[in-house]
Formats: structure tokens, sequence, C-alpha cells
């Protein structure tokens, strides 16, 4: 019984990822038709083309043993048009559905990232990156069979069919019958067969092929730490198990088709030969000529040709809707609804008795926090790793909303007495910039990189930014200085380069707001206190906020107030010398860091 439920949830799910994919790629529906509509004229075209090339060389030939005189001018010319549109027929035909197929990719490409790119701020906790690279990729990919394999196919059958049945109908309706239950047998029953034959393989073989993207970027990632471990070598078998299973899996899938295909040709020539015995007790009989009996024979062998593609097309089916599936999945998650469009006024920074949970969490990842950053301050946070430093940044980012996706949480967080919900996000981006640990250095030139935080930049400024976070020398040194270009994440520049080059950046943004987040990670203790001095000497001269998370002491010596946290709550706050002098904690985290 749960069997059985299980596999009608199943295809009301197929169903329903069957009709949400057509949705998508409606804008591409006109080409898309517009191309089985040639491929369907093709088909008959070259259908007809054989048919009529077996009556006409038959007359042909008994006119040589007759010596009857024949009108070979019509027949001739028909054959010529026909081949003329088989032959354009086919070029058009594959011109206009590969390029609907390029188009429903690049749509369908579009369409999820654009479904994404808000999400990925909310979940990214919850979607590794292999495996989100994956979806996007591998599963578009598969994505590609959705049209000129699956759709085309199953149209193509629809239009030609009763076609081609009609036509036989009218030299025999038993040839029509018997045509018809042939071709439904190739065009129903054997992708059926061929559907519930793949089904769980298809969804195994999508499964896999995402493990295996997965397992190679993260294992390329890795590269260096499994060769500092050893484990390299083991790495390897684990992707070659995953490797030998997916292609275990593509042998049964091919060998379900090569199954199925020859079963079709035997009923192809199994439903000519039918045809040739019914048609010659006619033939005998004088109600048919010979020229018909071949071009119906023929006509008959060639109507299979309309229904070939079904086995396979349902085949393909299963996998298909399997990686639909998948990137619906992402998408579907619930989307917080962003719509302030107030702008950021610059004032009070304050987080009100705000009790937050992240999307899909049982638990809080802050708990009645509240907290007030006054316009010009330099705070501080400091606490233990997931004590909820982080999350007080995205929050004030706006990268988790505090209204409807949190709905199990309390508080708010204004800015100058306006609702940070009630901002329009933009603005906010604009008047709060961060310096994320995670940062990015894009694969181009130094210069390039700049501009992303300021795109009107001018030489002037990022020498000057470049100048306080000792950075210029190093450039100046470059043959290329500000134009040499960046390698894929930084690529040519040290850790430490790095994270000076991203402090340029934040310093370059005119921003009413600062966050750093451990901004000198990784630094030389004489650069640690060059820089910092000279950051504090920025904010305080563009009179901004800063707001740093950081556990070195010395940066913690220089903030107006120390926010202390602890599993999702503020356990203290006051000066450095307060905290040092009078919490243990506080105490314990220094000496830890």
């Amino acid at each position: 019984m749960n069997q059985a439920l299980s596999k009608f949830i199943n295809k009301h799910n197929h169903m329903k990822t069957f009709m949400r994919l057509l949705k998508v790629l409606k804008p591409q529906l006109p080409l898309m038709l517009l191309g089985a509509l040639l491929s369907v004229i093709t088909i008959l075209a070259n259908i007809s083309l054989l048919a009529v090339s077996g009556w006409f060389i038959t007359l042909m030939a008994i006119a040589g043993l007759t010596g009857a005189s024949v009108n070979y001018f019509t027949p001739a010319a028909i054959i010529r048009f026909l081949a003329i549109v088989r032959t354009a027929g086919r070029y058009a035909e594959r011109m206009l559905t590969h390029r609907a197929t390029f188009n429903a990719l690049a749509s369908l490409r579009h369409y999820f990232y654009q479904q994404l790119e808000p999400l990925l701020p909310y979940y990214q906790m919850d979607l590794r990156s292999g495996d989100l690279l994956a979806r996007l990729q591998q599963d578009i990919e598969n994505l590609d069979n959705f049209y000129i394999r699956v759709l085309l196919p199953i149209i193509v059958t629809l239009l030609s069919v009763p076609i081609v049945c009609f036509v036989l109908a009218q030299f025999s309706l038993t040839i029509a019958w018997l045509l018809l239950v042939g071709l439904l047998i190739v065009a129903l029953i054997f992708p059926v067969i061929s559907y519930f034959l793949s089904l769980q393989l298809a969804l195994n073989k999508s499964r896999l092929e995402s493990q295996l993207t997965e397992a190679l970027i993260n294992g390329i990632s890795a590269i260096k730490t499994l060769l500092v471990y050893q484990v390299g070598a083991r790495y390897q078998r684990s992707i070659a198990g995953i490797t030998k299973e997916y292609y275990a899996i593509r042998y049964r899938l091919v060998r379900i088709n090569a199954g199925l295909s020859a079963l079709t040709f035997m009923l192809i020539h199994l439903s000519a030969l039918l045809c040739l015995l019914i048609l010659l007790p006619s033939l005998s009989a004088g109600e048919i000529d010979s020229k018909s009996l071949v071009a119906v024979v023929l006509l008959a062998l060639v109507s299979f040709e309309t229904v070939m593609n079904m086995p396979l097309a349902l085949q393909l089916l299963p996998q298909t809707l399997a990686s639909a599936s998948r990137l619906f999945a992402i998408i579907d998650k619930q989307k917080p609804t962003i719509n302030g469009d107030l702008p950021v006024k610059q004032g009070d920074v304050c987080f009100n008795d705000l009790t937050f949970y992240y999307p899909e969490q049982k638990a809080p990842s802050l708990v009645d926090v509240t907290l007030s950053i006054k316009a010009g301050e330099k705070v501080a946070i400091i606490g233990a790793s997931g004590a909820g430093k982080s999350t007080l940044v995205n929050l004030l980012m706006g990268f988790w909303p505090t209204g409807d996706v949190a709905q199990q949480g309390k508080g708010n967080i204004s800015i100058a007495d306006t609702e940070l919900s009630l901002i329009e996000q933009s603005s906010l981006r604009e008047k709060i910039a961060l310096m994320s640990q995670q940062g990015h250095v894009f694969d181009a030139t130094i210069e390039d990189n700049l501009r992303l935080a300021k795109n009107d930049v001018s030489l002037e400024e990022m020498q000057k930014v470049c100048q306080l976070v000792n950075l210029m020398d190093f450039i100046e040194e470059l043959p290329q200085g500000f134009n040499t270009w960046l390698g894929s994440t930084g690529f040519g520049l040290s850790g430490g380069q790095i994270q000076r080059l991203q402090i340029a950046q934040l310093l370059l943004r005119s921003a009413n707001v600062l966050i750093l987040d451990e901004p000198t990670k990784g630094l030389d203790r004489i650069n640690e206190q060059a820089i910092m001095e000279n950051i504090l000497t920025h904010v305080n001269h563009h009179k901004q906020s800063l707001l740093v998370i950081t556990h070195k002491p010395l940066m913690l010596e220089k903030m107006d107030k120390i926010i202390v946290m602890e599993q999702g709550k503020i356990i203290a706050q006051g000066s450095h010398i307060e905290l040092a002098t009078n919490n243990i904690y506080y105490q314990k985290l220094l000496n830890y860091f």
C-alpha cells in the first residue's frame, strides 16, 4: 500500500515538474513548435519519398518488361520535390530545433540564476558550493535532453501517426489498424517499459552525477590538504568508486535501450511482412496492383520512423525530470519579502530586543539582543565561534530580513529610528560597507577589483587607500602596477595581500558604517598595527561608525565599546579596560585567542 502510494506521488510530482518546465520554457515554445512542425514535415516527406520511389521503380520495371508507354515525368517531379523538401526540411529542422535547444538552455540558466540569486545569502549555509555548482551545471545540461530528445519525439508522434494511419486506411483498413497497433506498441508500450525499467536507474544516475561533480570540485579545491594528510590515494579511490557505479548504471541504461531497439527492429520488419501477406490475396484478386502493393509495404516499413525515438525519450524523461526537480528544490525555498523603499539616514544603529532564527533551523541564533551603535562610534564584537557575531553583521547588511523568514523571532533592527525592513536594499548596501572573511578577489586587474567598491575611483584615490593598507610599495614594484592581472581567487597575491586589498576596497566606500570581520587576520604585527591606526584615522576623519569582529587585543584597546557574546546572547559590554578587569569570560577569550 505504501509502495503504491509512493509511486502515485512520484508520478504526480513528475507531471507537475513536466508542466512547470513547459511553463518556464513558454517564451521559447513558438520556436520549439515550429521546429516540431518542420520535423513532422521532414519525416512525412521522407516516408512519402520512399513509398513513391518504390511505386515509381516498380512502374518502370513493369514498363521495361512489357514495353508499355508510361508517364514518368510526373512521378519523377514528385520524387524530386519530396527529396528537396526532405533535404531542406531536415536542414531547417535541425537548425531550428538546435536553436530552440540553445535558447531553452540559456533561458533555463537565466531563470534558475535569477531565482537563486536572492536566496543564496539566506540559505548559503545549506548549499555546499560543489553541490550547488553540480546542480547549476550538470542538472541544467541534463535538461538539454528535454526538448530535442523528449518533447520533440512526443510531438512528432502525436502529429504524424494519425496522418500515416489515415493514408494507409485509403488502401486498406486492415493494414491501417495493423500499423496503428504496431506504432502504438513502439510509441507507448515500449516507452512505458523503458520508463519503468529506467526510472530508478535514471534517478541514481542523476544523483551520482551530482556526487561525482561535487567530489571532483571539492577534491581539487582541497588538493593541498589531501596531500598534507596523505589521503589523496584514498580520495581517488572514493571518486573511482563513484565513477564505477555511475558507468555501471549508464551501461544498464544502454542495454535497456539496445534491447528495446532490437525489439523495435523486429516489430518493424514483422509488420512489413504481415502487410505483404495481407495484400497478396488482394493482388491476386486484382483489387490492388503491384505498384501500390510495393508502395504500401514500403510506407508501412518506413512509417515507424515517426515513433523510433519514443523509447529513448521516455528513458531520458526520468533523469531529465529528476534534474529539474533538484533545481526546483533549491528555488522553491521560502523567499524573503524585501520591499523597503526608504533611504538610509545617518544615525544610531540599534538592535532592539532581537531574537532571530535562521530559515529551517529550530534553535535561535540570537536571543534578546539589545545593542546600540552611535554615529561615529567604534565598536568591537568578540566571542567564541558560533556565538552569533557574524549573524549580527549579516542581519545589519540585510542578508537575512528580520520579518517573514524569521517568523519565530521578535524585535527588530533600526537605523536612525527607521526599521531596517523598511529601508531600500541598494541604499542600505551603499551606506553600510562590509569586509567579510570570505571576501572574493576576481580574475581581473588590481584596478578592476578596486573599482568594484567605487566605479569612478581615480588613480590618486587608489594610491591613497593602498598606502593606508601598506600595499602601495608592492604595487609599485609590479611591472604593470594597478593594471596587473590577478588570477582566479587572487592568484599571485599572498593571503595578507588579499586581506589588505579587501580593506582598501572597504575604505573606498563612502559609507556611514564600516564593518570589518577579522580585518587583520594573517597580517604580521607591524602591518597589523599600522593598518589599524590608519583605519581608525580614516573613520575619524570621515565621521564613520566602525564595527569590528576581532580577537586581537591590540585592536580591542582602540575601541569605544566592546560587545562580548556567548551562544547568541550579549553577556557583557564595556571598554577593554573595564572588561579585562572585571569580566572573567572576556579574560579567558583574550588568553585563548
